[in-house]
């Protein structure tokens, strides 16, 4: 549907010929290498943050004997549970050079004429992504250092090598390929971001691809040039297919990196000593900078006027009238009807469409089920900006026969197609742990394979399908791009309402509904991370 779209001319359900015209406008215009040289710059920061932190907080958590471990484990996975493009308005509201309270206190505080500091720019807006994606590196990291065979360092030990020529010399080289799959999902991740670029740096006239895109679509004035968005996301799939030769040659090397054999072996933890103040302090410092700071500048924000210092006079016009506002806001609160209906609606439909082609993957000898498996896998790759994109552009093809467009169904339909990869990954593993035994016994008794179904696999599966329903309620609520390409002023969300409140100048009102997202969402955001810390201690218990 991109390639298609870049191939035509006007608006959707206008007569036009095949054309490579929005290709050869693309390539003509020197605004095209700008924006690509801005996302590469923006991605390379991106990567320079997040993977060395993710490094770093897994090589402390899972090599050494750094105290509690559980605790700086929740703080990394509390804190990527939350809505991305909330932490980028903390940032603006903490670090821009007009508005950024950090700022304001520091001019005031030593006479500068200029601000010190400046988030909107690329190097900016690359570090606020780069510190939201850490969490996602220490997660695809720490699975490789965790099974690491301590007899290769204690090798080094032995023939007196250092700690640090250790690292840098044999555990680093062993768990490249770890690395560089995230260094690979970064960058694909990073050329298709919209929530920081779209926060900090449209209001300050820095394009990345994606809200190079956006403004195409949903331009300020004039028609959207759907034909040329199209173009720029051509170009987007063409990177990501690029990205991904390297990643398969590495893994056809895999075997020069197997370090667990039939040997036993046991995991020895690094002795920090007084060092494990240094491990604590990153990671207390990082929770600080990536979710505490941002969120108080949020409430902080909420409660003025207007943004202001910290101060007494500031102190002296706090007032809670915005959230007593918020609570009459008929907008807002059909926003947040719609957003609680994708919260039940999606995952429920998620869950059942997932067991049912996991079922068929795992459970029956269906010649074609490898192909199933396959196809569900597909939207795990492609960039949520161009599913978006695509299903757009669709529904406005179909609207005469279908009225689609701009409707919550549309939301619906790709956030299904976008989270049902995530939904078959967990529940193929769930239904690979139940042994054929239990359904066979099942079937002896006479019971069908309906009734096999609910009596004997839901009740087995049972956490995997709790857990897919809580991650993809919570992403329904936390989604921003898929949203914003394709909610209308009638199929409003919460992301999407506070995008509009961002945008058109209302910094505080963004601020306090920002807040009371947070507020709700704590809970089941608490809810998840209690039930995924039982499953890991449930699951360390059985092994």
């Amino acid at each position: 549907m991109i390639i298609w779209m870049s191939l035509r001319t006007g608006v959707p359900g206008q007569v036009s010929a095949y054309t490579l015209q929005n290709y050869a406008a693309l390539l003509s215009d020197s605004y095209t290498y700008r924006i690509m040289t801005t996302t590469l710059i923006f991605a390379a920061i991106t990567i320079a943050v997040s993977v060395p932190l993710g490094f770093i907080f897994a090589w402390f958590i899972e090599r050494t004997d750094i105290p509690y471990k559980t605790v700086a484990m929740s703080l990394l996975s509390i804190g990527i549970l939350f809505p991305t493009f909330l932490k980028a308005m903390g940032w603006v509201f903490l670090l821009h050079p007009r508005i950024g309270v950090i700022n304001i206190f520091l001019m005031q505080l030593f006479g500068f004429s200029r601000a010190p500091l400046n988030i909107a720019t690329v190097a900016g807006i690359g570090f606020v992504q780069g510190m939201t994606l850490t969490p996602l590196a220490y997660v695809m990291i720490s699975a490789a250092l965790r099974s690491m065979n301590p007899a290769l360092v204690e090798a080094a030990g032995v023939h007196g090598v250092s700690q640090w020529r250790t690292l840098l010399r044999i555990e680093l080289p062993l768990i490249w390929p770890a690395l560089f799959s995230a260094i690979i999902w970064m960058l694909t991740v990073a050329i298709a971001a919209f929530d920081v670029p779209g926060v900090i740096g449209m209001a300050n006239n820095i394009f990345t691809f994606s809200t190079a895109i956006y403004f195409m679509i949903k331009p300020n004035e004039g028609l959207p040039r759907y034909g040329l968005s199209g173009a720029y996301g051509s170009i987007m799939v063409g990177l990501s297919l690029i990205l991904m030769i390297p990643y398969f040659r590495a893994l056809k090397q895999s075997h020069r990196y197997q370090i667990i054999s039939g040997k036993s072996y046991q995991s020895r933890p690094v002795a920090l000593g007084r060092w494990w103040l240094l491990g604590w302090g990153l990671l207390g410092s990082y929770f600080l900078l990536a979710f505490v700071l941002p969120l108080l500048a949020i409430f902080w924000v909420s409660l003025l006027p207007y943004v202001q210092a910290p101060s007494w006079q500031a102190l002296s016009v706090i007032s809670f009238e915005r959230y007593t506002q918020i609570a009459f806001d008929r907008a807002l609160l059909e926003a947040a009807a719609n957003t609680l209906l994708l919260m039940v609606i999606v995952p429920t439909a998620i869950v059942v469409i997932c067991s049912a082609i996991s079922w068929i993957v795992t459970r029956s000898r269906m010649r074609w089920r490898v192909a199933l498996d396959a196809i569900a896998f597909l939207p795990h790759p492609v960039p949520h900006l161009l599913f978006a994109l695509a299903l757009a552009y669709l529904a406005l093809l179909i609207s005469n026969v279908i009225p689609l467009y701009g409707t919550i169904f549309v939301l619906m339909a790709v956030y299904v197609v976008c989270w049902i990869s995530f939904g078959t990954r967990v529940l193929n593993n769930s239904m690979i742990q139940v042994h054929r035994e239990l359904e066979e016994a099942a079937q002896v008794g006479g019971a069908s394979t309906w009734r096999i179904l609910l009596k004997v696999i839901v009740p087995l599966i049972k956490p995997g399908l709790i857990y897919t329903w809580i991650w993809t309620s919570l992403s329904a609520y936390r989604e921003l791009t898929m949203a914003v390409f394709l909610a209308s002023p009638k199929s409003q969300v919460l992301s999407t309402y506070i995008w509009g409140q961002w945008h058109g100048g209302g910094l505080g009102d963004a601020a306090g509904i920002a807040i009371v997202m947070i507020a709700v969402m704590s809970p089941l955001v608490t809810r998840f991370w209690i039930y995924a810390r039982k499953q890991q201690h449930v699951a360390s218990s059985v092994t």
